[in-house]
């Protein structure tokens, strides 16, 4: 057995923690491989430039993806959002989507004694997974105009090897050398876009999917008490009708620094681009 344990590694209630990737030859490894199965990120650029983006497009963005709510195109809850995100290289504007699929998920989780069963339905919600996140990149283009797929990785999956082993990563994506991946920190904070060395192979071809929480959600009151969330509206823009309360524990001061993440993985990758987020939306 070997374990990867990444910068965003942190508690969580599935059987293996955030931020891990682990090698395994045990027989009944699919009871570690459950729990919002085929949650990823997809990274778009647009033609349009930051001065072309604003709060009623925005606003409008929000209601169409509400009106998905228990369809395909849903936004979901907890740390799941939709970025709208500015280059600090000269360049047009760009959105991540951040989605997951509890309720396809727990389709999958009770069939852990039935190789089969499992494996057919855990790749039938990848694919409902990313079909979801494609349904929300519809809905962006009908508002922002047409926009150009970079990367669409899932960070909850797993891989059967040849000679019976499997990896399975766990707030992880799969990353091969020279392939990119996003990695984000928090809501105000900033966005960078990665290429894999070679020696990504070190770690299970496995990267992180973000900075990580700092907390559990149970200890953000005292910071969310404190917080200036009017101050962060005015940095960024939040669609109406998402109240500061819903965004109490997802603060920016519930998560790690970027930069410190990046210094402890810059073997392993290159950063290519930085984004600053300039828009902001989730639990619709």
């Amino acid at each position: 057995m070997e374990i990867v344990f990444l910068p965003d590694a942190c508690p969580g209630k599935s059987p293996l923690p955030t931020g891990t990737a682990v090698l395994t030859n045990q027989d009944d490894w699919r009871r570690f491989a459950i729990s919002d199965c085929g949650c990823g990120m997809r990274l778009l650029k647009s033609e349009i430039s930051l001065s072309d983006f604003t709060l009623p497009q925005w606003n409008q963005l929000a209601d169409m993806l509400r009106a998905n709510k228990g369809k395909l195109g849903d936004l979901g809850g907890g740390n799941h959002f939709l970025d709208a995100l500015a280059p600090y290289n000269v360049g047009s504007l760009h959105f991540l989507i951040h989605t997951g699929s509890r309720n396809e998920s727990n389709l999958v989780d009770h069939l852990v004694d039935s190789p089969e069963e499992f494996d057919k339905e855990f790749e039938r919600v990848i694919v409902w997974a990313a079909e979801n996140r494609a349904t929300i990149q519809k809905a962006v283009e009908s508002v922002f105009g047409k926009t150009e797929l970079l990367l669409d990785l899932a960070h909850n999956s797993y891989e059967k090897l040849m000679n019976g082993q499997a990896i399975i990563r766990k707030g992880a994506v799969h990353i091969r050398p020279q392939e990119l991946a996003v990695i984000p920190s928090h809501m105000s904070g900033d966005v960078s876009l990665v290429r894999a060395k070679d020696s990504v192979a070190d770690i299970l071809c496995s990267m992180s999917h973000g900075t990580g929480r700092k907390m559990p959600r149970g200890k953000c009151k005292p910071l969310a008490d404190k917080y200036d969330f009017d101050r962060l509206r005015k940095a960024i823009l939040i669609p109406a009708g998402i109240e500061n309360a819903s965004l109490r524990t997802e603060g920016p001061y519930a998560y790690r620094d970027l930069d410190e993440c990046l210094s402890l993985i810059h073997g392993y990758v290159e950063e290519i681009d930085r984004f600053a987020v300039v828009g902001y939306m989730g639990h619709l």
